[in-house]
């Protein structure tokens, strides 16, 4: 593919998000076991302390394709009913990035068998740079190339997440205030900003044995001025020793995931995404593959 055509792909990409209402927020495919990435309100929702990182590669076949890295940890503090989470990340797209973290605070209402209404906030920051110098050869004199390169921003996020042994659900908000990026400064160009986004996901525990679990989950995303996208699967956990599953991304991918627990302590898992849009445009390369590692401690 041609260098001049993946760099404008790219640049439409990233200015969609800044100038409109689509997606703007990675999503990991093991969200199911990632509850609290998304949603503020399930931070130290698993009662045991955690620490963890995912590493996320997408789309070889086109030269930049997106790379995602987390680092996050969280603790319950049963004697008030209190959660915190701390998230640290970068993304790399091309010539763009993105590095931020968010600090999230829960409280919780117990109830009977292990059942928790819980409700959360989170206060977030984020860098968004461009490496103008790295295409300015292929499209000169583009307002882009006028404007500052980096953009510091703060804005927040709110939950409420209700988890027991068997159903599991929240329903988050992500980028509440909406902060303005001005990578472009025309009359002439729309007004770029963080767009709220709308989150539901949960999934359901069938114990159908006493070795083997089943898990349906699904998750949706809403952002204003664009298509819902829908995310649905289901895995089985045998003996809470090991996990396998299959998903789909609504008209857009389809996915196998692969998990491990040793000693009950560290969870090992692998997810592999076959893309079928927007990945026809590129040559070849049009998969995701995703790492992860949680440790837990704690009783």
């Amino acid at each position: 593919m041609r260098i001049k055509t993946i760099i404008g792909t790219t640049i439409g990409i990233m200015l969609a998000g800044f100038s409109a209402q689509s997606q703007q927020i990675f999503k990991v495919a093991q969200f199911v076991k990632h509850n609290y990435l998304y949603n503020p309100a399930a931070a130290g929702a698993e009662d045991k302390s955690s620490v963890g990182a995912v590493y996320r590669k997408m789309w070889s076949g086109m030269p930049g394709g997106p790379q995602t890295t987390f680092l996050y940890g969280d603790h319950y503090y049963a004697s008030k009913n209190t959660g915190v989470g701390v998230m640290l990340y970068t993304d790399k797209t091309g010539p763009t990035s993105r590095t931020g973290g968010q600090v999230d605070v829960s409280y919780s209402i117990d109830f009977k068998e292990g059942k928790r209404l819980m409700f959360g906030l989170a206060g977030m920051f984020m860098q968004y740079r461009i490496d103008k110098a790295s295409f300015s050869h292929y499209i000169p004199n583009d307002p882009l190339l006028a404007s500052d390169g980096t953009e510091l921003k703060g804005d927040a996020a709110a939950g409420i997440y209700y988890r027991s042994n068997t159903l599991n659900i929240g329903f988050s908000v992500q980028q509440l205030l909406q902060s303005k990026l001005n990578f472009i400064k025309s009359t002439s160009n729309p007004e770029g900003r963080l767009y709220r986004h709308y989150y539901l996901a949960g999934h359901y525990n069938w114990r159908t044995d006493e070795d083997n679990v089943i898990v349906p989950h699904f998750s949706l995303l809403a952002v204003s001025g664009s298509p819902v996208e829908a995310e649905a699967g289901v895995m089985i956990e045998h003996k809470k020793l090991l996990w396998a599953g299959l998903g789909y991304h609504y008209k857009q991918s389809f996915t196998a995931l692969l998990g491990v627990n040793i000693k009950k302590q560290l969870a090992l898992g692998y997810a592999y995404q076959q893309y079928r849009t927007p990945l026809s445009v590129f040559e070849d390369g049009g998969a995701a593959h995703e790492i992860s590692l949680r440790y837990f401690w704690g009783k």
